[in-house]
C-alpha cells in the first residue's frame, strides 16, 4: 500500500472494500467514532508510530462490517430471532474471565463465538467444517505469528481461532470500543469514549449475535468482555434479561496486570503511562457498573470472587448453574475436568508484573478503588 494514508477515511474504506469484494457499510452510526479516532491519530505527537497499527485496526474492522451486513443482506430473517437470556461473564480485566469462559464453553447447551467467526462475522458452520474454512486458517496462522514474535503475550492472555472469543472484537464495529483504548495511546479519542453512549454498539452486536447463531437459534448464548463494566447500563438496555456473573479480583492485582498486557501488545505506549490509563478507565468502570445496578435492581446479577474460582473451578461453576438454574450435565462436568487437567495455571508460563512498572502505585490503586475494595472484600 505505498503512498496509502492510514488516516484517509476513504483510503480505509477503499481497503476494506478492495480486500473483501464488499461495498455495503450498513448504517454510518460507526462514522463518528472513525473520525474522532482519525482526528486523535493525526494531531497525536507519536502520529507516525500509531497511525499503521490504526490503519490496520481500522481496515479489519471495516472489512468486519462488510461481512456482517452482507450475511444480514443474505439472510434477513435472522434479524427478527430473539436472544433469550444470554449468560455474560465480566468483570475487571485479569479478574478470571476468561478461564471462566473457556471452561464454560465446553458445555454443548451454550453457544459462542470462536475467534475466527467473530473476527468477519458469518453465519457459524458446524463445528467439524472449521479447520477447512479460509478464515479460520487465516486467523490462526496471524494469531501463532504473533504468539511467535511475542513469548510473553500468550502467558499474559490466550487466544486462538477455535477459542471462545470476547464480545469486544464484534463490538469494535461500531468504533466506540475500549479496545482502542486498550491498544493505542489515543487521549481524545479516550475523552471521547467516556461520554459516548454504547447502546447503539450493543445493538448491532445483537444483531450479529443472531447472524452468527442463525444455525443454532435455541442455544443460550455464552458471552464474555471485561469493558462490560463499563458499558453495563447499556448492555442492560439491551439485553434486560440477561443473567450476568461479575467476577472480583483486588485492582492491585489486576490494574497492573492488565498495564502489563497492553504494553506488551505492540509497545506503543510509554511504559509508565500504561499503569494511569488503566487505573482511570476501570476506576470509572467499576462506578459505571455499581451505579447501573442500581438503576437495573432487577437485573439478575451474581458475584463471585477470583479466590474462590481459583481455588475451585468446578465448584465455582456449580454455585453459577445453581444460582441461574442451569442444569450441569454428566458429560459437561467430564469435559470441565479434563479441561482444568489439560490447562493449569501457568500453563503458557508466568505473567510477571508490578503497579511499579507502569507508573502508579499499590497505594494509588487502593485509594481509587477503595468503595469498590470494601464492597466486595478485597482488601
Amino acid at each position: 500500500m505505498s503512498g496509502f494514508d492510514p488516516t484517509n477515511a476513504d483510503a480505509l474504506h477503499e481497503e476494506a472494500i478492495m480486500r473483501t469484494g464488499l461495498a455495503d457499510f450498513g448504517d454510518g452510526d460507526y462514522r463518528e467514532g472513525l473520525g474522532v479516532l482519525i482526528e486523535a491519530v493525526r494531531s497525536s505527537p507519536r502520529r507516525d508510530r500509531i497511525a499503521p497499527r490504526f490503519g490496520a485496526m481500522a481496515i479489519n474492522l471495516l472489512a468486519s462490517r462488510l461481512s456482517s451486513q452482507a450475511g444480514w443482506n443474505a439472510h434477513p430473517e435472522v434479524l427478527i430471532d430473539p436472544v433469550p437470556a444470554p449468560l455474560i461473564i465480566t468483570g475487571l480485566p485479569r479478574s478470571g474471565t476468561t478461564i471462566l469462559h473457556f471452561l464454560m464453553s465446553v458445555d454443548p447447551q451454550f453457544q459462542w463465538t470462536p475467534r475466527w467467526v467473530g473476527e468477519a462475522p458469518l453465519v457459524r458452520p458446524p463445528r467439524e467444517e472449521w479447520e477447512s474454512h479460509p478464515q479460520y486458517r487465516q486467523v490462526h496462522d496471524r494469531l501463532e505469528a504473533t504468539f511467535a514474535a511475542n513469548p510473553g503475550l500468550r502467558a499474559a492472555h490466550d487466544m486462538g481461532a477455535a477459542l471462545a472469543d470476547e464480545c469486544i472484537t464484534v463490538m469494535g464495529q461500531s468504533f466506540m470500543t475500549n479496545a482502542f483504548n486498550s491498544t493505542l495511546p489515543l487521549p481524545d479519542y479516550r475523552r471521547w469514549w467516556y461520554e459516548a453512549d454504547e447502546e447503539p454498539s450493543y445493538r448491532r452486536y445483537k444483531d450479529n449475535l443472531r447472524l452468527m447463531g442463525a444455525r443454532e437459534r435455541d442455544r443460550t448464548w455464552l458471552l464474555k468482555n471485561p469493558s462490560h463494566t463499563y458499558g453495563f447500563d447499556a448492555m442492560l438496555r439491551v439485553f434486560p434479561d440477561a443473567r450476568v456473573v461479575v467476577l472480583h479480583r483486588n485492582p492491585v492485582e489486576t490494574i497492573a496486570s492488565g498495564a502489563s498486557l497492553i504494553w506488551r501488545n505492540g509497545q506503543l505506549f510509554d511504559k509508565a503511562e500504561t499503569g494511569p490509563i488503566r487505573l482511570d478507565i476501570f476506576a470509572r468502570a467499576v462506578e459505571r457498573m455499581q451505579a447501573a445496578r442500581e438503576a437495573h435492581p432487577q437485573a439478575d446479577v451474581l458475584d463471585i470472587q477470583y479466590r474462590d474460582l481459583i481455588a475451585d473451578k468446578l465448584g465455582t461453576v456449580r454455585r453459577i448453574y445453581a444460582h441461574f438454574g442451569l442444569v450441569l450435565s454428566p458429560e459437561a462436568e467430564a469435559a470441565m475436568r479434563e479441561f482444568i487437567g489439560d490447562n493449569p495455571q501457568g500453563k503458557h508460563g508466568r505473567h510477571d508484573y508490578s503497579s511499579g512498572e507502569f507508573g502508579i502505585t499499590d497505594d494509588q490503586v487502593r485509594a481509587r478503588f477503595a468503595d469498590y475494595i470494601a464492597r466486595h472484600d478485597l482488601a
